[in-house]
């Protein structure tokens, strides 16, 4: 073996106006040296040719660097957080990856205090728990039990997601500390126990179906409009199976429920929400939000979270899923987790999945914080995360849970109402009952999405992606609880009915509401306009964002800046929370950080020329894509990227597989 030494690079580096942070991992500062010690590498390497290490650069790596860094000897490279990067690779090839880096500024060993979560660091040698595990390269349940074998690890293999490049076993505390030495390995945390996000049962209902309320569905379900949710499939993911012979999924003798279930009785709780969906209406009062939609059956005791998004879609193709359930444990409070990373990566694999998770029930539960308590997986940027309105939806329910999370980004996204809501019961074909809970109100919010989905179809001829759903459904949202987002309702209630009407402007001739595009590192998007009287302005912009490190202290990867430049040289910024004081009302006025969705809103915007920019602030990959979606026509509908989306969505859907194998880094 010979010594690896790192050579300190000449030059003036130039940087790309980007502040970076120290890297922590797991509460521990990583120490960046200009050299590798060569008593480390012979501690933590756990094979004779290749290590894991830890880059870290001034700016962020380009396509070309890359390239450059796997000639080189890079086997895998993922983004670590703050401007650093894991790679694996020879021990050899140390300097000569280090050389490649025109910006270069240190490196360090991926030690396994970086990999092991905090809950897992005093684990007894005869402890047995059950772990996440995320691997920085390409690993299958074969290789995986391969590597365990050769490196002597005795831990029960539960599943592994090649695709997701996650497992989850069940190992002892002394077989731990050996599986946190694998090169294979990004993190290791704990896995907790997961159940339904417990609804309330009402005795005398009051209310209806979900859709008899602000949101306006039942406007979009009649007259012109006449959405349905036909051609729309949805999974719903829940404790076990829909009863599917009830009399409102017949269409009209053939049940509308596919079951993918096994091992799982009929459940009240799955029965309940998939009639929130698409319950046919034959009772009026339970008349659910798209009713002519398909709707098939998945349990989370059989896959969950992000997993069931790859099942799910490699099964049935299915791109919309609702997710009443979540921890049951006081657990990750605020957190961004293994589980929200999961489906972060598998939303970023395939910008067409449409996840709809309940924000929980937790609000006012003794011990719980007064605020931050929406657990991990439902803090996850690339999903839209359901709160629950009171009977009147006038304001948050008293059991709805509120953000932010810990970096002070916005959650919930929205909120619908989900106190006293009549729906399908699995006690007979014709048994009803009501409920409450944000597990009824997030199936509402699906079934919403369904109705929007189904317009962009008719319109489009291709499927939404999950960029452009969020910026419209948020966009059209109506404010609820204090002005702006806040850490109760996010932006407030959907609006259904301002929703398809948005992506009805894609018929004009001229000027339509929504654009997607793309950006890359420091590089800018404009678009000018001109208001020919006052009026209110709001346009919001959402991107599907790689997958953070959540064993880092930051979950935002690719941050980009949006505001609004007048003729006269006002500078108008997006909404963001106050991160030490959450419960305030959101501020304006200055460059948002942390959410990768960011909304200008502005009353009574006086006439003039204006232009809407887009900055790539800090841009990890090649380009960023983005979706923005406003309340008035100002994008040209000449530019035919907005239409030309249903091509690009062919080539991601028909290749997911693929797709997720590749590295997206």
């Amino acid at each position: 073996m010979r010594k690896t030494v790192l050579k300190v690079l000449l030059g003036t580096t130039i940087l790309s106006g980007v502040a970076s942070a120290n890297l922590v991992l797991n509460d521990k500062e990583v120490k960046f040296s200009k050299k590798l010690s060569l008593q480390k590498i012979m501690t933590l390497s756990n094979d004779n040719s290749n290590i894991s290490i830890i880059i870290k650069v001034s700016k962020p790596l380009s396509d070309e660097d890359k390239d450059n860094l796997y000639k080189n000897g890079a086997k895998a490279i993922t983004y670590a957080g703050e401007l650093s990067y894991y790679m694996i690779c020879s021990e050899d090839s140390v300097e000569d990856i280090a050389d490649s880096i025109k910006s270069y500024e240190g490196i360090a060993l991926l030690e396994s205090s970086y990999k092991l979560e905090k809950a897992l660091q005093n684990i007894s040698f005869n402890d047995e728990v059950e772990v996440n595990i995320g691997f920085l390269s390409y690993v299958d349940e074969v290789k995986f039990q391969t590597i365990l074998n050769n490196n002597s690890i005795e831990a029960k293999i539960i599943e592994v997601n090649s695709q997701l490049k996650n497992a989850k076993v069940k190992v002892s505390g002394f077989d731990l500390e050996k599986l946190s030495k694998l090169n294979e390995v990004m993190y290791i945390s704990k896995s907790y126990k997961i159940g339904l996000i417990k609804p309330f049962s009402t005795d005398i209902g009051t209310m209806d179906s979900a859709i008899n309320q602000d949101t306006r569905a039942d406007q979009v379900q009649a007259g012109a409009y006449d959405l349905d949710g036909v051609n729309v499939k949805v999974g719903i993911v829940d404790v076990g199976q829909i009863r599917g012979s009830h009399r409102e999924f017949k269409a009209p003798s053939i049940s509308r429920v596919i079951n993918r279930v096994s091992g799982a009785d009929i459940a009240l709780h799955s029965t309940h929400v998939a009639g929130i969906f698409g319950a046919d209406g034959d009772d009026a009062q339970s008349k659910g939000m798209a009713t002519s939609s398909k709707i098939y059956s998945y349990s989370f005791t059989n896959v969950s979270f992000a997993n069931s998004l790859v099942t799910m879609y490699n099964n049935d193709r299915i791109l919309l899923s609702n997710h009443s359930y979540g921890y049951t444990d006081k657990v990750n409070l605020a957190s961004y987790d293994s589980d929200a990373r999961g489906e972060d990566s598998a939303v970023y694999s395939n910008p067409y999945l449409n996840v709809f998770m309940a924000a929980g029930n937790d609000k006012g539960s003794s011990g719980y914080p007064s605020t931050g308590i929406i657990k991990g997986p439902a803090n996850a940027k690339n999903i839209l995360t359901i709160g629950a309105l009171n009977s009147t939806s006038s304001d948050t329910a008293y059991y709805s849970s509120m953000g932010p999370v810990f970096d002070g980004r916005i959650k919930p996204d929205l909120c619908v109402r989900g106190s006293s809501i009549r729906s399908t019961s699995s006690s007979s074909d014709n048994s009803y009952l009501y409920l409450s809970g944000t597990s009824m109100a997030t199936p509402a919010a699906a079934g919403a999405a369904a109705l929007v989905i189904q317009e962009y179809k008719n319109i489009t001829g291709g499927d939404i992606r999950h960029d452009m759903l969020k910026s419209i459904l948020i966009n059209t949202a109506i404010d609820k609880s204090t002005i702006g987002p806040d850490i109760y309702a996010g932006y407030g209630m959907i609006d259904v009915k301002s929703a398809v009407d948005t992506v009805k402007s894609l018929n004009n001739n001229s000027l339509i509401k929504l654009k997607f595009d793309d950006v890359s590192n420091q590089a800018t998007k404009s678009y000018s306009f001109n208001m020919s009287s006052n009026g209110d302005f709001k346009a919001t912009i959402s991107w599907v964002d790689v997958a953070g490190n959540s064993a880092s202290g930051k979950s935002l990867v690719n941050d980009l800046d949006i505001y609004l430049l007048s003729d006269n040289g006002t500078k108008y910024y997006p909404y963001s929370l106050n991160k030490s004081n959450p419960t305030a009302v959101a501020f304006n006025d200055r460059a948002n950080r942390v959410d990768n969705i960011e909304q200008i809103e502005i009353s009574n915007l006086p006439a003039g020329d204006y232009t809407l920019v887009v900055n790539g602030y800090n841009v990890t990959t090649s380009t960023q894509n983005f979706a923005i979606a406003a309340n008035i026509d100002m994008f040209s509908n000449s530019d035919t990227d907005t239409h030309q989306i249903t091509k690009k969505q062919v080539i991601a859907t028909n290749n997911f597989a693929k797709v997720m194998l590749e590295s997206i880094y």
